[in-house]
């Protein structure tokens, strides 16, 4: 082997070696875990407390056509999990600019869940979010959900109209925006951040290891 060939060749080792380490260091490096102080906001809606092993949190807007997506899922995921008093699952409200119709239908939720019904018009508004979106009369369309509950209409209009939840609302997203949130659904297992949508199993799987 001629002098240049065994520089070459060692170049080329040295390279191997240093873009095989890379790869090492990127797929064994520590996973970031947000501030525990952020996730979980004081009245935040959750299915069972803080305190549970895994704690689930959801950032998501009412109006995000891939939160509706993701919302069957999650349903599952509750479910699921019902009878495990060591699974917790947070939501928190994440309004995007774009979306006319982000604040109001975040604020019916809210006002849902003054009487008890939170995560039941959580799924009316994702399950209908057709006949809403974008619709100039959303709040008409809300109180129709609000009457299929059984709420005390007055109390959930004036609610609404009144923006009573809207502090609740802003600090949910300045939490979420202090969290590196830049898109709904975002979802955090114990920490730890996912983005978009994931199946049934591939979540449960998640959270079966973070049981662990």
């Amino acid at each position: 082997m001629t002098k240049e060939a065994k520089i070459i060749s060692g170049v080329g080792i040295v390279f191997f070696v240093l873009f095989a380490f890379l790869i090492y260091k990127t797929n064994t490096g520590t996973i970031v875990v947000a501030d525990p102080t952020l996730l979980i906001g004081q009245g935040s809606h959750m299915t069972g407390t803080k305190d549970a092993k895994v704690n689930v949190v959801e950032f998501g807007d009412y109006q995000c056509p891939a939160c509706a997506y993701a919302n069957p899922i999650v349903q599952q995921l509750i479910e699921a999990y019902k009878d495990n008093p060591n699974v917790n699952f947070v939501s928190r409200n994440f309004p995007l600019p774009q979306h006319s119709n982000a604040m109001v239908s975040a604020e019916a939720a809210q006002a849902a869940g003054a009487q008890g019904k939170f995560w039941e018009m959580s799924d009316m508004l994702y399950e209908n979010q057709n006949e809403w979106s974008g619709n100039p009369k959303a709040l008409k369309v809300f109180i129709g959900y609000a009457q299929k509950l059984g709420l005390d209409i007055k109390a959930f209009t004036d609610s609404i109209n009144q923006k009573k939840f809207q502090d609740v609302i802003n600090k949910d997203r300045s939490d979420g925006q202090a969290l590196g949130v830049n898109s709904t659904p975002t979802f955090f297992i114990n920490g730890e951040k996912f983005e978009g949508g994931l199946s049934f199993d591939a979540f449960k799987k998640k959270i079966d290891e973070k049981l662990q």
